[in-house]
């Protein structure tokens, strides 16, 4: 399973995952989970800290905080979510067993829709929301 967001995005995704952890958590079987979230600024990466933890407490998920405007002493990915999706590409596993759920503004939208397509990611495995 892989999410993928920016801005308001962060709500409906947020919930997938915490619905997806609780249900591992009920002896149902674990998904491998990449949450690809985009910021401007690290003022504006909201929950950082708590998926922080969550990706410590769950050896399934992994958590990929992306800023666009990061200032120099930002350690973490930079640029866009959708461009560190296609750096982590092959670490994710084969792409039919992939699920994608985005959820955030049009052009990331599109950007990411377009480069899944491009790796021969199924519709039916693309599940979005634009908030624009």
């Amino acid at each position: 399973m892989v999410l993928i967001g920016a801005g308001s995005g962060m709500a409906p995704l947020k919930a997938l995952l915490e619905e997806q952890l609780a249900d591992a958590m009920k002896d149902k079987p674990r998904r491998t989970i990449h949450f690809f979230y985009g910021a401007r600024t690290e003022n504006d990466l909201i929950y950082v800290d708590y998926f922080y933890q969550l990706a410590k407490d769950h050896p399934n998920f992994f958590y990929y905080p992306v800023l666009s405007r990061a200032h120099d002493g930002w350690l973490g990915a930079t640029g866009y979510a959708q461009h560190v999706l296609a750096l982590n590409w092959k670490t994710m596993g084969p792409v039919n067993q992939l699920e994608f759920y985005l959820c955030g503004p049009k052009g990331l939208m599109d950007d990411t829709i377009k480069y899944l397509k491009e790796q021969g990611v199924d519709n039916s495995s693309i599940a979005f929301d634009v908030f624009s």
